[in-house]
């Protein structure tokens, strides 16, 4: 089983460290897959516009696993921009076999 690895950023700090560069948030992806694109810009919304509280982290990762969720509340930080690492199963659709 292929394993995913990301880095998760969440900004808990009063300004959106991508405005400088004139962005909203971190527009590379990191894994390059067309079936990552929306979850991956969901999770780069975490670094972007400061998160207001565990509510915001909520509504931006709306159908996301409810533990993974909880995970990045537990590790947000008032103040802090801060950084961890996930690991999950690669999903794989439709692989046929020649």
């Amino acid at each position: 089983m292929a394993l995913v690895t990301m880095k998760i950023r969440i900004n808990g700090t009063n300004e959106n460290p991508w405005h400088r560069m004139g962005m909203k948030q971190n527009p590379f992806p990191q894994l390059g897959k067309a079936e990552y694109d929306r979850a991956e810009m969901m999770i780069n919304s975490l670094d972007g516009d400061p998160i207001k509280g565990p509510e915001d982290i909520r509504e931006r990762l709306k159908g996301f696993d409810p533990e993974f969720i909880e995970g990045c509340i537990k590790r947000y930080r008032p103040g802090e921009r801060v950084e961890f690492t996930i690991t999950f199963p690669e999903e794989r659709r439709n692989q046929h076999r020649a």
